[in-house]
């Protein structure tokens, strides 16, 4: 008897149905949940990308799925967008194009390494370290699609690389250590012998974060103290910027002055005090500790006004921010000691160069130069003049009023004034005043002069309707005296080589008001005129050794060999002039110095080789007392009070 296979019971588990669905056909589907193994008889191949029409009785491939997964079934693959391919997605395969946010592209196989791998990688791949974040480390390799690409060999990171040291100037031996070099961008300036200045480098930290931070980024390896610059630079100039500042206390410009101007001339003595007690010697120091004990030292043996107490103090504190905390302590136990034993410190009194170097806190080539020309009572004169406080000297501007009515117009300001005793044109400021801040100044009422520097433009003696050459001119003082003298009725030719001197030559003129002044940049030694002129002046550049009690850091910047140096360079300048010069016309050469290898060794061999070339005296046109027997201008510090210079007039056949 036949019966109905749907009527009859099936052994084994009961069918799988779904609700709603078609009667299977024998054999039906297998269940949907994760698949291992083979399929079983008469079901479906593992599902993958299905090609061709459905199988009879079967159901159609898949499309793009939404929803939640069925139960049992497969989870989606992620949203789906646009038509189906036809029999399916192809699968995904290597990536390309820029990583997703939060992790990189997979390589085929696998991730890529990250950092600086050789050799291929794993079979499979690395697995992904997880999401980077930020920019990549400077010195590494930004990540590619796929990875990083293999650094070199023998190549260095960018902390790996040896941080630059910078020397202390004039110390030889000394490295600070704290103070990386930073290139600094900006503008190239000459030294008036013609010579590029070199490079400004040096750079300290303090540790509080308080100063300005250079004009570049700094690497990782670098902490990122602001850094403040220890390069060379003129302490008047300094100064004069800091006191222009409004809104400080004018008893603090006078301490600060007092201070940077005290220490600098009493170095010598400072430092005998102080290697004497620093163990591992003074010159073994940074630089910045050295000028801290200075500073302290300065105080405790020379103001009376500073409690002892309170310059260790304020010098520790200094110690604290420019330096490591050893560096501190070092600082403090020095200072201290100074201060418990500054009465029964004594100074050399014999006259030999060696005492006598440290007695006057002067470089002991100069002293050893001194007491050979001058003797031993000259040069302990010459240098105590070197070391006096010297005041501020401002020549009136004869095109606006007399010298008495600028008196009394600085009287009007709070500022007592008097008269010079060598220059007609100028006066002296008593006590610390910056010329900039005074609106005397400002107005163009007078400008800052040492009264020896007032007298050059005496011994040019030129008169109205000339044309004079002034062959080095910035920044001014000179030639805006000669256009006083000739009423501003002529025609005065300024050069000046450098051009951001040649801004400061201009700036002064238009103050002053003066009108017949015209600036020419350039090389005096090359430069070509097309007329000849009257009157010229050089007042060439030189070693300044007859400036050093107003520029007390320039004794410790100079060497010997100066004096070898600037003497070619004056003779160049000379002869250049002497071309320019009218038959009959008159040739002044001046220095800031009285050493004989930039004055008369000069003029001799300029008149040796210029035939019938004369020296004219003098005397006509400065004070007999700064008259030599030659008929030369010589002043000296320790006998006129003032600036040492020297002038001599020329007289062309």
């Amino acid at each position: 008897m036949t019966s109905d296979r749907r009527s009859t019971p099936r052994p084994g588990p009961r069918p799988f149905t779904r609700p709603g669905a078609r009667p299977r056909s024998e054999g039906g589907f297998a269940p949907r949940g994760p698949r291992t193994g083979p399929p079983r008889e008469g079901g479906y191949a593992p599902r993958g990308p299905r090609t061709g029409p459905p199988r009879e009785g079967g159901y159609a491939p898949r499309g793009p799925r939404t929803g939640p997964p069925r139960e049992g079934g497969y989870a989606p693959r992620g949203p789906r967008t646009g038509p189906p391919r036809e029999g399916g997605y192809a699968p995904r395969g290597p990536r390309t194009g820029p990583p997703r946010e939060g992790g990189y592209a997979p390589r085929e196989g696998g991730y890529a390494p990250r950092g600086p791998r050789t050799g291929p990688p794993r079979e499979g791949g690395y697995a992904p370290r997880g999401p980077r974040t930020g920019p990549p480390r400077e010195g590494g390799y930004a990540p590619r699609t796929g990875g990083f690409r293999p650094r070199p060999e023998g190549a260095t990171r960018g902390f790996d690389r040896p941080r630059p040291f910078t020397r202390d100037e004039g110390q030889a031996g000394a490295d600070n250590r704290s103070n990386p070099a930073y290139p600094r961008p900006g503008r190239t300036r000459y030294r008036r012998d013609g010579t590029a200045s070199p490079a400004a480098a040096g750079w300290a930290r303090p540790q509080d974060g308080t100063r300005e931070r250079p004009h570049r980024e700094s690497r990782p390896d670098q902490r990122s103290w602001p850094p403040v610059s220890t390069r060379s630079a003129f302490s008047d100039r300094l100064l004069d910027g800091a006191h222009a500042r409004p809104g400080a206390d004018p008893r603090d410009k006078a301490l600060l002055h007092e201070l940077v101007k005290g220490s600098l001339r009493w170095r010598g003595r400072l430092d005998a005090a102080l290697d004497a007690r620093v163990h591992v010697g003074l010159a073994n120091t940074q630089p910045w500790i050295r000028n801290i004990l200075r500073l302290g030292a300065y105080q405790v043996l020379f103001l009376d006004r500073v409690p002892a107490h309170a310059a260790v103090d304020e010098s520790v504190k200094l110690a604290h921010k420019y330096a490591h905390p050893g560096a501190a302590g070092l600082v403090n136990s020095v200072l201290r000691r100074i201060a418990e034993e500054r009465d029964t410190i004594r100074w050399p009194e014999t006259d030999d160069a060696a005492a006598l170097s440290v007695w006057g806190s002067h470089p002991l080539w100069i002293v050893e130069r001194w007491l050979e020309r001058f003797g031993p009572a000259e040069t302990r004169a010459l240098l105590e003049a070197d070391n006096r406080a010297v005041p501020t000297g401002l020549r009136n501007n004869s095109l606006r009023q007399t010298r008495e009515q600028l008196v009394e117009l600085l009287a009007r300001e709070g500022v007592e004034a008097r008269l010079g005793t060598l220059s007609p044109d100028l006066v002296w400021v008593e006590g610390h005043h910056s010329p900039g801040a005074l609106h005397c100044f400002q107005a163009g009422l007078c400008t800052a002069q040492d009264e020896s520097e007032a007298l050059v433009a005496r011994v040019v003696a030129p008169r109205k309707h000339d044309r004079v050459l002034d062959l080095c001119a910035a920044p001014g003082g000179k030639s805006s005296h000669l256009a006083e003298l000739m009423g501003d009725e002529g025609e005065i030719w300024a050069m000046e080589r450098d051009p951001h001197r040649v801004e400061t030559l201009e700036a002064t003129l238009s103050r002053l008001g003066v009108h017949s002044v015209h600036v020419a940049q350039g090389d005096g030694r090359t430069y070509e005129f097309p007329m000849p002129f009257d009157r010229a002046l050089v007042d060439a550049p030189c070693s300044g050794m007859g400036v050093l009690a107003r520029r007390a850091d320039a004794r410790w910047r100079k060497g010997p060999e100066v004096l070898s140096e600037m003497p070619p360079v004056q003779l160049e300048l000379l002869a250049a002039a002497a071309r320019h010069l009218a038959p009959g016309g008159t040739l002044v050469y001046s220095v800031c110095s009285f050493e004989p290898e930039e004055t008369d060794h000069v003029i001799a061999r300029f008149l040796a080789t210029h035939p019938g070339w004369t020296l004219e005296s003098v005397a006509d046109s400065v004070p007999a007392s700064v008259v030599t027997p030659e008929g030369t201008m010589r002043v000296l510090p320790h006998v006129h009070g003032c600036d040492g210079a020297f002038a001599a007039r020329l007289r062309k056949p």
